[in-house]
Protein backbone atom coordinates (compact mmCIF):
# COMPACT_ATOMS: atom_id res chain seq x y z
CA UNK A 1 0.00 0.00 0.00
CA UNK A 2 1.48 3.51 -0.88
CA UNK A 3 1.87 6.16 1.50
CA UNK A 4 -0.75 8.14 -0.40
CA UNK A 5 -3.63 5.51 -0.05
CA UNK A 6 -2.72 4.43 3.56
CA UNK A 7 -2.87 8.15 4.79
CA UNK A 8 -6.80 8.28 2.61
CA UNK A 9 -7.43 5.48 4.87
CA UNK A 10 -6.03 7.13 7.95
CA UNK A 11 -7.67 10.59 7.51
CA UNK A 12 -11.33 8.64 7.04
CA UNK A 13 -10.68 7.19 10.35
CA UNK A 14 -10.21 10.79 11.42
CA UNK A 15 -13.03 12.12 10.38
CA UNK A 16 -15.28 9.67 11.33
CA UNK A 17 -13.42 10.01 14.87
CA UNK A 18 -15.47 12.22 17.33
CA UNK A 19 -18.59 12.45 15.46
CA UNK A 20 -21.23 14.76 17.26
CA UNK A 21 -24.11 12.47 18.10
CA UNK A 22 -27.54 12.95 16.14
CA UNK A 23 -30.06 12.66 18.95
CA UNK A 24 -33.13 10.28 18.41
CA UNK A 25 -35.97 10.85 16.79
CA UNK A 26 -38.46 11.17 19.69
CA UNK A 27 -39.62 13.80 22.47
CA UNK A 28 -37.54 14.75 25.16
CA UNK A 29 -36.98 16.46 28.53
CA UNK A 30 -37.08 20.11 26.67
CA UNK A 31 -39.51 18.92 23.86
CA UNK A 32 -42.38 17.78 26.68
CA UNK A 33 -41.45 20.94 28.49
CA UNK A 34 -42.19 23.25 26.37
CA UNK A 35 -45.62 21.90 25.51
CA UNK A 36 -46.60 21.92 28.85
CA UNK A 37 -46.27 25.11 28.83
CA UNK A 38 -49.52 25.28 26.15
CA UNK A 39 -50.72 22.21 27.57
CA UNK A 40 -52.25 23.46 30.85
CA UNK A 41 -53.56 26.97 29.17
CA UNK A 42 -55.42 24.36 26.69
CA UNK A 43 -57.20 22.87 29.07
CA UNK A 44 -59.37 25.73 30.29
CA UNK A 45 -60.96 25.44 26.84
CA UNK A 46 -62.69 22.17 28.13
CA UNK A 47 -65.97 23.22 29.16
CA UNK A 48 -66.18 22.98 32.92
CA UNK A 49 -62.59 23.07 33.70
CA UNK A 50 -62.62 27.01 34.30
CA UNK A 51 -63.41 25.84 38.10
CA UNK A 52 -59.91 24.56 38.27
CA UNK A 53 -58.14 27.79 36.19
CA UNK A 54 -56.00 28.32 39.84
CA UNK A 55 -54.63 24.79 39.72
CA UNK A 56 -53.95 25.20 35.78
CA UNK A 57 -52.00 28.23 36.37
CA UNK A 58 -50.26 26.77 38.70
CA UNK A 59 -49.56 24.05 36.62
CA UNK A 60 -47.66 25.90 34.42
CA UNK A 61 -45.24 27.46 36.87
CA UNK A 62 -44.47 24.04 39.29
CA UNK A 63 -43.88 21.50 35.71
CA UNK A 64 -40.23 22.94 35.65
CA UNK A 65 -39.40 22.68 39.43
CA UNK A 66 -40.97 19.11 38.57
CA UNK A 67 -38.71 18.45 35.69
CA UNK A 68 -35.53 19.66 37.71
CA UNK A 69 -36.63 17.07 40.63
CA UNK A 70 -37.40 14.20 38.21
CA UNK A 71 -34.73 14.71 36.31
CA UNK A 72 -32.25 14.72 39.92
CA UNK A 73 -33.46 11.63 40.26
CA UNK A 74 -31.89 9.92 37.22
CA UNK A 75 -28.88 8.46 37.24
CA UNK A 76 -27.76 9.78 32.93
CA UNK A 77 -26.72 13.48 33.85
CA UNK A 78 -24.31 14.63 31.24
CA UNK A 79 -22.29 17.90 32.04
CA UNK A 80 -23.03 21.77 30.73
CA UNK A 81 -24.33 24.73 31.92
CA UNK A 82 -22.18 24.85 35.22
CA UNK A 83 -20.38 27.60 33.77
CA UNK A 84 -23.11 29.62 33.13
CA UNK A 85 -22.06 33.26 33.76
CA UNK A 86 -26.03 34.23 35.03
CA UNK A 87 -26.10 31.48 37.40
CA UNK A 88 -24.48 32.26 40.61
CA UNK A 89 -26.85 36.11 40.53
CA UNK A 90 -29.51 33.37 40.22
CA UNK A 91 -28.71 31.57 43.08
CA UNK A 92 -27.71 35.01 45.04
CA UNK A 93 -31.58 36.13 44.38
CA UNK A 94 -32.32 32.75 45.89
CA UNK A 95 -30.17 33.53 49.19
CA UNK A 96 -31.68 36.80 49.04
CA UNK A 97 -35.42 36.30 48.84
CA UNK A 98 -35.04 33.08 51.39
CA UNK A 99 -33.94 36.26 53.72
CA UNK A 100 -36.33 38.50 52.77
CA UNK A 101 -38.83 36.55 54.38
CA UNK A 102 -37.82 37.90 57.75
CA UNK A 103 -38.67 41.30 56.75
CA UNK A 104 -41.56 43.09 58.45
CA UNK A 105 -43.95 43.47 55.99
CA UNK A 106 -43.56 40.52 54.11
CA UNK A 107 -47.27 38.64 53.96
CA UNK A 108 -46.48 35.93 56.01
CA UNK A 109 -45.91 32.43 55.82
CA UNK A 110 -47.83 31.14 52.25
CA UNK A 111 -47.45 34.24 50.08
CA UNK A 112 -44.19 34.61 51.02
CA UNK A 113 -43.07 31.08 50.06
CA UNK A 114 -45.04 31.46 47.02
CA UNK A 115 -43.28 34.68 45.69
CA UNK A 116 -39.91 32.56 46.59
CA UNK A 117 -40.96 29.45 44.90
CA UNK A 118 -43.08 31.54 41.69
CA UNK A 119 -38.77 32.71 41.34
CA UNK A 120 -37.28 29.84 41.33
CA UNK A 121 -39.43 28.28 39.17
CA UNK A 122 -39.26 30.61 36.63
CA UNK A 123 -35.26 30.24 36.45
CA UNK A 124 -35.12 26.77 37.42
CA UNK A 125 -34.63 25.99 33.88
CA UNK A 126 -30.70 26.94 34.35
CA UNK A 127 -29.62 24.94 36.56
CA UNK A 128 -31.52 21.15 34.47
CA UNK A 129 -31.49 22.12 31.05
CA UNK A 130 -27.39 21.08 30.61
CA UNK A 131 -28.64 17.43 32.23
CA UNK A 132 -30.68 16.39 29.71
CA UNK A 133 -29.58 18.62 26.31
CA UNK A 134 -27.90 16.22 24.23
CA UNK A 135 -26.99 17.41 20.80
CA UNK A 136 -26.66 21.10 19.23
CA UNK A 137 -29.57 19.73 17.14
CA UNK A 138 -32.02 19.65 19.66
CA UNK A 139 -32.37 23.42 19.22
CA UNK A 140 -34.11 22.67 15.74
CA UNK A 141 -36.54 20.78 17.55
CA UNK A 142 -36.99 23.08 20.40
CA UNK A 143 -36.89 25.59 17.99
CA UNK A 144 -40.01 23.99 15.75
CA UNK A 145 -42.22 23.23 19.00
CA UNK A 146 -42.28 26.55 20.01
CA UNK A 147 -43.04 27.93 16.71
CA UNK A 148 -45.84 25.45 15.86
CA UNK A 149 -47.78 26.13 19.50
CA UNK A 150 -47.24 30.12 19.23
CA UNK A 151 -48.24 29.88 15.50
CA UNK A 152 -51.79 27.62 16.72
CA UNK A 153 -52.78 29.85 19.61
CA UNK A 154 -52.18 32.79 16.67
CA UNK A 155 -54.06 31.04 14.34
CA UNK A 156 -56.67 30.10 16.82
CA UNK A 157 -56.73 34.27 17.80
CA UNK A 158 -57.57 35.01 14.14
CA UNK A 159 -60.63 32.43 14.14
CA UNK A 160 -62.10 34.17 17.19
CA UNK A 161 -62.22 37.39 15.67
CA UNK A 162 -64.69 35.70 12.88
CA UNK A 163 -65.83 33.04 15.16
CA UNK A 164 -66.19 34.24 18.49
CA UNK A 165 -69.01 31.38 19.95
CA UNK A 166 -66.84 28.56 18.32
CA UNK A 167 -63.47 29.57 19.23
CA UNK A 168 -63.39 31.54 22.60
CA UNK A 169 -62.95 29.46 25.51
CA UNK A 170 -66.33 28.68 27.03
CA UNK A 171 -65.69 31.42 30.30
CA UNK A 172 -63.51 34.88 30.13
CA UNK A 173 -62.90 35.89 34.04
CA UNK A 174 -61.79 39.27 32.37
CA UNK A 175 -65.44 39.91 30.96
CA UNK A 176 -67.00 39.41 34.55
CA UNK A 177 -67.31 43.10 35.25
CA UNK A 178 -69.10 45.95 32.42
CA UNK A 179 -66.01 47.89 33.32
CA UNK A 180 -63.46 44.96 31.88
CA UNK A 181 -66.10 44.40 29.17
CA UNK A 182 -65.74 47.77 27.43
CA UNK A 183 -61.74 48.25 28.34
CA UNK A 184 -61.37 44.25 26.34
CA UNK A 185 -63.64 44.81 23.25
CA UNK A 186 -63.74 47.42 20.42
CA UNK A 187 -66.51 47.60 17.47
CA UNK A 188 -65.73 47.17 13.83
CA UNK A 189 -67.51 49.37 11.53
CA UNK A 190 -69.85 47.28 10.53
CA UNK A 191 -71.17 47.64 14.45
CA UNK A 192 -69.33 43.90 15.01
CA UNK A 193 -68.38 44.21 18.89
CA UNK A 194 -64.65 42.29 19.01
CA UNK A 195 -63.21 41.32 21.70
CA UNK A 196 -59.40 41.06 21.73
CA UNK A 197 -58.34 37.59 20.74
CA UNK A 198 -57.06 35.40 23.39
CA UNK A 199 -55.47 32.96 21.57
CA UNK A 200 -54.91 29.96 23.28
CA UNK A 201 -55.49 31.09 26.40
CA UNK A 202 -58.84 32.92 28.58
CA UNK A 203 -57.31 36.48 28.79
CA UNK A 204 -58.03 38.96 26.18
CA UNK A 205 -55.18 40.26 24.06
CA UNK A 206 -53.03 37.36 25.34
CA UNK A 207 -52.87 36.16 21.13
CA UNK A 208 -50.57 39.30 20.24
CA UNK A 209 -47.70 37.57 22.36
CA UNK A 210 -48.41 34.27 20.52
CA UNK A 211 -48.85 36.40 17.46
CA UNK A 212 -45.29 38.03 17.49
CA UNK A 213 -43.14 35.06 18.07
CA UNK A 214 -44.95 32.93 15.67
CA UNK A 215 -43.82 35.60 13.47
CA UNK A 216 -40.38 35.70 14.06
CA UNK A 217 -39.81 32.33 14.39
CA UNK A 218 -41.62 31.72 11.61
CA UNK A 219 -39.37 34.06 9.37
CA UNK A 220 -36.32 32.54 10.77
CA UNK A 221 -37.51 29.09 9.61
CA UNK A 222 -38.09 30.26 5.86
CA UNK A 223 -34.76 31.83 5.84
CA UNK A 224 -33.52 28.23 6.62
CA UNK A 225 -32.81 25.64 3.71
CA UNK A 226 -36.22 23.71 3.84
CA UNK A 227 -38.87 22.44 1.33
CA UNK A 228 -40.37 24.89 -0.21
CA UNK A 229 -44.54 24.10 1.05
CA UNK A 230 -42.57 24.50 4.40
CA UNK A 231 -40.92 27.77 3.69
CA UNK A 232 -44.43 29.06 1.93
CA UNK A 233 -45.97 27.67 5.03
CA UNK A 234 -43.69 29.12 7.63
CA UNK A 235 -44.48 32.62 6.10
CA UNK A 236 -48.44 32.00 6.07
CA UNK A 237 -48.01 31.37 9.65
CA UNK A 238 -46.19 34.49 10.33
CA UNK A 239 -48.56 36.68 8.35
CA UNK A 240 -51.00 35.33 10.60
CA UNK A 241 -48.87 36.50 13.38
CA UNK A 242 -48.71 39.67 13.09
CA UNK A 243 -52.50 40.02 11.95
CA UNK A 244 -53.70 38.72 15.54
CA UNK A 245 -51.61 41.53 17.15
CA UNK A 246 -53.62 43.99 15.13
CA UNK A 247 -56.62 42.09 16.10
CA UNK A 248 -55.94 42.62 19.66
CA UNK A 249 -54.45 45.96 19.19
CA UNK A 250 -52.01 45.56 21.93
CA UNK A 251 -49.27 48.72 20.47
CA UNK A 252 -46.55 47.29 22.47
CA UNK A 253 -46.02 43.89 21.21
CA UNK A 254 -45.95 45.45 17.75
CA UNK A 255 -43.38 47.85 18.52
CA UNK A 256 -41.40 44.22 20.41
CA UNK A 257 -42.19 42.81 16.91
CA UNK A 258 -40.46 45.24 14.78
CA UNK A 259 -37.59 45.51 17.10
CA UNK A 260 -37.10 41.85 17.63
CA UNK A 261 -37.23 41.98 13.40
CA UNK A 262 -34.46 45.15 13.65
CA UNK A 263 -32.20 43.59 16.11
CA UNK A 264 -32.48 39.79 13.97
CA UNK A 265 -31.61 41.63 10.70
CA UNK A 266 -28.55 43.21 12.59
CA UNK A 267 -26.93 40.21 13.86
CA UNK A 268 -27.91 38.61 10.55
CA UNK A 269 -25.17 41.60 9.32
CA UNK A 270 -23.16 40.70 11.86
CA UNK A 271 -22.73 36.95 10.81
CA UNK A 272 -21.87 38.42 7.21
CA UNK A 273 -25.34 36.84 5.95
CA UNK A 274 -26.60 40.06 4.08
CA UNK A 275 -28.69 37.42 1.99
CA UNK A 276 -30.57 36.75 4.93
CA UNK A 277 -30.47 40.20 6.58
CA UNK A 278 -32.34 41.64 3.01
CA UNK A 279 -34.90 38.72 2.38
CA UNK A 280 -35.99 39.29 6.02
CA UNK A 281 -36.06 42.82 5.87
CA UNK A 282 -37.59 42.45 2.82
CA UNK A 283 -40.26 40.06 4.31
CA UNK A 284 -40.88 41.63 7.13
CA UNK A 285 -42.04 44.85 5.18
CA UNK A 286 -44.57 42.84 2.95
CA UNK A 287 -45.80 40.88 5.66
CA UNK A 288 -46.17 44.15 8.31
CA UNK A 289 -48.28 46.20 5.35
CA UNK A 290 -50.18 43.31 3.88
CA UNK A 291 -51.56 42.25 7.40
CA UNK A 292 -52.57 45.71 8.15
CA UNK A 293 -54.48 46.11 4.99
CA UNK A 294 -56.47 42.60 5.80
CA UNK A 295 -57.15 43.49 9.08
CA UNK A 296 -58.24 46.65 8.34
CA UNK A 297 -60.40 45.88 5.55
CA UNK A 298 -61.85 42.92 7.54
CA UNK A 299 -62.53 45.49 11.00
CA UNK A 300 -62.45 48.72 9.92
CA UNK A 301 -60.46 51.92 10.43
CA UNK A 302 -60.44 51.38 13.85
CA UNK A 303 -57.11 49.81 13.63
CA UNK A 304 -55.43 52.02 11.97
CA UNK A 305 -56.33 55.01 14.25
CA UNK A 306 -55.06 52.91 17.41
CA UNK A 307 -51.68 52.43 15.59
CA UNK A 308 -51.52 55.41 14.18
CA UNK A 309 -51.00 57.18 17.53
CA UNK A 310 -47.61 55.49 17.34
CA UNK A 311 -45.53 57.64 14.80
CA UNK A 312 -48.23 60.70 15.29
CA UNK A 313 -47.96 60.74 19.29
CA UNK A 314 -44.69 61.54 20.92
CA UNK A 315 -43.79 57.70 22.17
CA UNK A 316 -42.18 58.98 24.89
CA UNK A 317 -45.23 61.25 26.01
CA UNK A 318 -47.43 58.07 25.49
CA UNK A 319 -45.44 55.53 27.64
CA UNK A 320 -44.99 58.01 30.09
CA UNK A 321 -48.75 58.30 30.36
CA UNK A 322 -48.81 54.70 30.57
CA UNK A 323 -46.53 52.31 32.45
CA UNK A 324 -43.29 54.91 32.80
CA UNK A 325 -44.79 56.29 35.82
CA UNK A 326 -44.41 53.12 37.68
CA UNK A 327 -41.04 53.29 36.17
CA UNK A 328 -39.87 57.04 37.52
CA UNK A 329 -41.78 56.00 41.02
CA UNK A 330 -39.05 52.67 41.35
CA UNK A 331 -36.21 54.36 40.48
CA UNK A 332 -37.13 57.97 41.92
CA UNK A 333 -38.88 56.65 45.51
CA UNK A 334 -39.19 53.15 46.12
CA UNK A 335 -35.64 51.93 45.87
CA UNK A 336 -34.58 54.83 48.29
CA UNK A 337 -37.43 54.79 50.52
CA UNK A 338 -37.32 50.86 50.74
CA UNK A 339 -33.95 49.87 49.84
CA UNK A 340 -34.84 46.46 51.18
CA UNK A 341 -38.33 46.17 49.10
CA UNK A 342 -41.39 46.34 50.64
CA UNK A 343 -42.03 42.73 51.64
CA UNK A 344 -42.57 39.13 49.54
CA UNK A 345 -46.38 38.10 48.45
CA UNK A 346 -47.68 41.92 48.33
CA UNK A 347 -49.04 42.13 44.40
CA UNK A 348 -50.08 40.65 41.64
CA UNK A 349 -51.56 37.11 41.69
CA UNK A 350 -49.22 35.42 44.47
CA UNK A 351 -51.47 38.12 46.76
CA UNK A 352 -54.52 37.23 45.04
CA UNK A 353 -54.59 33.49 45.59
CA UNK A 354 -52.12 32.99 48.54
CA UNK A 355 -52.26 36.65 50.14
CA UNK A 356 -53.13 37.52 54.03
CA UNK A 357 -55.82 40.18 53.19
CA UNK A 358 -54.72 41.74 56.79
CA UNK A 359 -51.96 42.80 54.57
CA UNK A 360 -52.55 45.74 52.22
CA UNK A 361 -51.42 45.13 48.75
CA UNK A 362 -49.23 47.17 46.09
CA UNK A 363 -50.59 48.06 42.88
CA UNK A 364 -47.81 46.99 40.36
CA UNK A 365 -47.41 46.70 36.59
CA UNK A 366 -43.94 46.81 35.76
CA UNK A 367 -40.87 44.05 36.17
CA UNK A 368 -38.69 46.82 38.11
CA UNK A 369 -40.90 47.71 40.17
CA UNK A 370 -41.86 43.94 40.99
CA UNK A 371 -37.83 43.70 41.90
CA UNK A 372 -37.85 47.07 43.85
CA UNK A 373 -40.66 45.56 45.97
CA UNK A 374 -39.94 41.90 46.49
CA UNK A 375 -36.51 42.65 47.31
CA UNK A 376 -35.46 46.02 47.23
CA UNK A 377 -31.85 47.41 45.68
CA UNK A 378 -30.17 43.54 46.28
CA UNK A 379 -32.49 41.82 44.32
CA UNK A 380 -33.26 44.41 41.29
CA UNK A 381 -29.35 44.88 40.84
CA UNK A 382 -28.56 40.71 41.20
CA UNK A 383 -31.02 39.56 38.49
CA UNK A 384 -30.48 42.52 36.43
CA UNK A 385 -26.83 41.45 35.84
CA UNK A 386 -27.90 37.74 35.52
CA UNK A 387 -30.33 39.08 32.35
CA UNK A 388 -26.83 40.91 31.13
CA UNK A 389 -24.98 38.13 31.27
CA UNK A 390 -27.64 35.77 29.69
CA UNK A 391 -27.75 38.48 27.02
CA UNK A 392 -24.04 39.10 26.18
CA UNK A 393 -22.99 35.08 26.45
CA UNK A 394 -25.78 34.31 23.61
CA UNK A 395 -24.31 37.33 21.40
CA UNK A 396 -21.18 36.42 21.73
CA UNK A 397 -22.49 32.54 20.22
CA UNK A 398 -24.12 33.80 17.97
CA UNK A 399 -20.88 35.88 16.28
CA UNK A 400 -18.25 33.65 17.64
CA UNK A 401 -19.75 29.39 17.60
CA UNK A 402 -18.42 27.26 14.69
CA UNK A 403 -21.85 25.79 14.07
CA UNK A 404 -23.85 27.29 11.69
CA UNK A 405 -27.02 26.01 12.37
CA UNK A 406 -26.55 27.28 16.11
CA UNK A 407 -25.36 30.54 15.07
CA UNK A 408 -28.57 30.75 13.37
CA UNK A 409 -30.39 29.84 16.33
CA UNK A 410 -28.61 31.74 18.76
CA UNK A 411 -29.38 35.01 16.68
CA UNK A 412 -32.99 34.68 16.27
CA UNK A 413 -32.96 33.72 20.62
CA UNK A 414 -30.86 37.43 20.69
CA UNK A 415 -33.72 38.61 19.31
CA UNK A 416 -36.57 37.27 21.25
CA UNK A 417 -34.76 37.49 24.41
CA UNK A 418 -34.01 40.96 23.61
CA UNK A 419 -38.00 42.07 23.59
CA UNK A 420 -38.42 40.31 26.74
CA UNK A 421 -35.91 42.18 28.62
CA UNK A 422 -37.66 45.66 26.85
CA UNK A 423 -40.90 44.11 28.02
CA UNK A 424 -39.61 44.43 32.05
CA UNK A 425 -40.29 48.51 31.12
CA UNK A 426 -44.51 47.57 30.30
CA UNK A 427 -45.23 44.14 32.10
CA UNK A 428 -43.91 41.44 34.45
CA UNK A 429 -42.23 39.29 32.39
CA UNK A 430 -40.11 37.32 34.44
CA UNK A 431 -43.00 36.19 36.54
CA UNK A 432 -44.80 35.11 33.84
CA UNK A 433 -44.55 32.02 31.64
CA UNK A 434 -42.14 34.14 28.91
CA UNK A 435 -39.55 34.50 31.60
CA UNK A 436 -39.22 30.53 32.06
CA UNK A 437 -38.72 30.96 27.79
CA UNK A 438 -35.95 33.05 28.32
CA UNK A 439 -34.05 30.98 30.98
CA UNK A 440 -34.89 28.38 29.31
CA UNK A 441 -33.48 28.93 25.87
CA UNK A 442 -30.49 31.38 27.28
CA UNK A 443 -29.34 27.93 29.09
CA UNK A 444 -30.13 25.62 26.03
CA UNK A 445 -27.95 27.95 23.18
CA UNK A 446 -25.10 28.09 26.11
CA UNK A 447 -25.02 24.30 26.29
CA UNK A 448 -24.97 23.32 22.88
CA UNK A 449 -22.11 25.85 22.09
CA UNK A 450 -20.41 23.81 25.04
CA UNK A 451 -21.40 20.89 23.08
CA UNK A 452 -20.24 22.20 19.91
CA UNK A 453 -16.18 22.80 21.72
CA UNK A 454 -16.73 19.56 23.23
CA UNK A 455 -17.19 17.73 20.32
CA UNK A 456 -14.14 19.63 18.61
CA UNK A 457 -11.64 18.70 21.39
CA UNK A 458 -12.99 15.44 20.93
CA UNK A 459 -11.97 15.23 16.93
CA UNK A 460 -8.82 16.93 17.89
CA UNK A 461 -8.11 14.55 20.42
CA UNK A 462 -9.04 11.64 17.91
CA UNK A 463 -7.30 12.93 15.03
CA UNK A 464 -3.79 13.27 17.16
CA UNK A 465 -4.58 9.95 18.57
CA UNK A 466 -5.48 8.12 15.12
CA UNK A 467 -2.23 9.64 13.33
CA UNK A 468 0.35 8.61 16.01
CA UNK A 469 -1.22 5.09 15.76
CA UNK A 470 -0.98 4.90 12.35
CA UNK A 471 2.69 6.01 12.61
CA UNK A 472 3.68 3.40 15.58
CA UNK A 473 1.70 0.96 12.86
CA UNK A 474 4.02 1.86 9.90
CA UNK A 475 0.54 2.51 7.74
CA UNK A 476 1.40 6.41 7.41
CA UNK A 477 4.08 8.79 7.41
CA UNK A 478 4.94 11.20 9.65
CA UNK A 479 3.68 14.73 8.69
CA UNK A 480 6.92 16.78 6.82
CA UNK A 481 6.15 20.53 7.53
CA UNK A 482 6.61 22.71 4.73
CA UNK A 483 7.27 25.87 6.92
CA UNK A 484 10.67 26.70 8.82
CA UNK A 485 10.49 25.11 12.19
CA UNK A 486 11.46 27.02 15.26
CA UNK A 487 15.06 26.53 16.39
CA UNK A 488 14.07 25.92 19.83
CA UNK A 489 11.10 23.23 18.76
CA UNK A 490 12.11 19.95 18.32
CA UNK A 491 12.32 19.02 14.59
CA UNK A 492 10.57 15.51 15.54
CA UNK A 493 7.34 17.35 16.90
CA UNK A 494 5.26 18.97 14.41
CA UNK A 495 2.31 20.80 15.13
CA UNK A 496 -0.69 19.09 13.86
Amino acid sequence: MSIEVRDQAVNVKIRNSGRRPVPPKRLDWLELFILSQSFFPALLFIPGVSVLRVFTRIAAFLIAPLFWALIAQSSKHLRGGENFAARPFLVGSSIWLCLCLVHPETNWPIAGLAEIGLYISIFSPVFWVGWVLRSPKQISNMMAILFICNAFSATLGVAQVFRPGTFNPPVIPALSSEFGRLALTYVADDGREILRPCGLSDNPGQASSAGAMACLIGLAWALRPIAWWKRIGCVGLSFLGIAVIYYTQVRALLVMLVLCLVVLAIMFVLQRSIVKATFLVAGSLMLLSGALIWVSQSVGSSVITRFSTLWTSDPLKLYNNSRGGFIAATFQYTIWESPFGLGLGRFGQIFDYFGNRAYQPVWVEVQWAAWAVDGGIVLLGAYGIAIILAMCDTIRIALTTPDRELADWAAVVVAANLSIVAGTFSQMVFLAPIGLQFWLLSTAIHVSDYRVKTAQHARRRAAIHARQQAIEEGIAAPLIPTFPLDPQTNPGEVPL
